[in-house]
């Protein structure tokens, strides 16, 4: 493996080998993310602002990420210094993040921050900025979570985060092509985003995500890159435990993944109408089927 060409030291540890969570929304990062956060010395943060003003600047703007790299990886890194950093006001664990802490002690490292050896981050949408992260850190590991797109688009629907991206405010731009971040491989995309249902647009969304995976897949070594589908989550906690230990070298546990809700395997059945899955079909359909899904 390429040795880093930087050294970047967060709360006196040099980053070595972080981990970050890939996929396309509600996919079940968060759940992987929640299992890792919990494994001892390891840190994983999400959505602090840096990242995700460096992750929407590339998703929305693809280009930046080959015209720019050095600009774009050195961008990503200090927001990565920052949201890393285990403070008594941001570490999740001391008391100050919900009692008084003196100035003095507000921006120094916290007693917990030794104890802290890996790093990594599962911020909405950080799929999109994987070309600029591989550049960023070059020994960084990747976890992508594969779901069925009919229930992420069911759980997007139900999601006002998810569907401010489909507001005209978002979408009428100059868009590059592909853009997988709206699911955009050409102009004609564009005019059928446009025109689409809601649930087609989010179909549209999925399936730019999967293509972004699947090009991750092609570009990065298979040592660096785990898949993990979110229906085998359930009822493989063990397991998928072990394939996250064995890729990362984190203990993470298989109990941190039991979850107490349901994990809505299928619930796109009660969910989606028929015109809203004859809509996703039409849109995704290709993608489902190469996924297995159909």
């Amino acid at each position: 493996m390429k040795q880093p060409s930087y050294i970047l030291v967060v709360n006196g540890t040099k980053v070595q080998r972080p981990v970050f969570l890939l996929g396309a929304p509600h996919s079940g990062v968060p759940e992987i993310a929640r299992a890792l956060s919990r494994a001892p010395g390891f840190h994983m943060s999400a959505g602090s602002s840096g990242v995700l003003n460096a992750v929407y600047a590339v998703a929305r703007r693809p280009s930046l990420a080959l015209e720019k790299v050095s600009g774009t990886a050195s961008l990503l890194r200090e927001a990565y210094a920052e949201s890393w950093q285990l403070t008594p006001l941001t570490c999740p664990h001391c008391a100050g993040r919900w009692e008084r802490v003196p100035a003095s002690a507000s921006a120094e490292p916290c007693e917990h921050s030794a104890q802290v050896s890996r790093y990594g981050d599962a911020s909405p949408d950080l799929l999109f900025s994987a070309q600029a992260l591989q550049a960023a850190f070059p020994d960084a590991l990747f976890v992508q979570v594969i779901r069925d797109g009919r229930d992420v688009i069911a759980e997007m629907l139900d999601d006002e985060r998810s569907l401010a991206w489909l507001k005209p405010s978002f979408t009428k731009l100059d868009h590059e092509f592909p853009n997988h971040f709206f699911g955009l491989e050409d102009a004609s995309d564009l005019e059928a985003f446009g025109d689409g249902s809601v649930e087609a647009k989010c179909a549209m969304r999925w399936r730019g995500a999967v293509r972004m995976s699947a090009a991750l897949r092609r570009g990065i070594d298979t040592d660096r890159l785990l898949t993990l589908r979110y229906e085998d989550l359930h009822g493989g906690e063990v397991q998928t435990a072990k394939r996250l230990r064995e890729f990362t070298g984190a203990r993470v546990s298989a109990s941190e993944l039991l979850i107490e809700r349901s994990w809505r395997v299928g619930a796109w059945r009660e969910r989606l109408s028929r015109d809203q899955h004859a809509d996703v079909v039409e849109v995704a359909g290709l993608e489902l089927s190469r996924l297995g899904y159909l």
